[in-house]
């Protein structure tokens, strides 16, 4: 299985030939998510909704952060089915403490305030 960067999925961002899925429960994607991306659940993407996705393109899966296991069980079963895949493993944690663009109920300081208990501000994204 292979990994990509925080810097390489910030470039390929708004690529017509990447898709970036997020495999975390719908109500963790409703509050906060990479912008542009999907929710596809893992349970419901082993479940057959992996047949919705497009083998032409790049997919990235992406969960919650680094101690989170989901991304990477994802992209294992992504390519057992065939996928160019990439498990983007720093998660939302990583995206929102770089102040990358999201989208959802929650600003990224809400979000790492929920989740973590952080308060601190924001770094700038590189």
């Amino acid at each position: 299985m292979k990994t990509i960067s925080k810097a390489e999925l910030m470039a390929k961002m708004g690529s017509p030939g990447t898709v970036v899925v997020n495999v975390l429960d719908s109500a963790a994607y409703d509050k906060i998510h990479i912008k542009g991306s999907v929710s596809i659940p893992q349970s419901q993407l082993q479940a057959g909704k992996w047949n919705e996705l497009d083998k032409n393109k790049e997919i990235v899966t992406h969960c919650s952060s680094y101690t989170c296991n989901a991304s990477r069980e994802a992209a294992q079963f992504l390519e057992e089915q065939g996928f160019n895949v990439k498990a983007y493993e720093g998660g939302m944690r990583e995206w929102a403490e770089s102040g990358l663009p999201t989208e959802g109920r929650l600003s990224p300081e809400q979000y790492l305030a929920e989740k973590y208990g952080k308060s601190q501000p924001l770094t700038t994204p590189a």
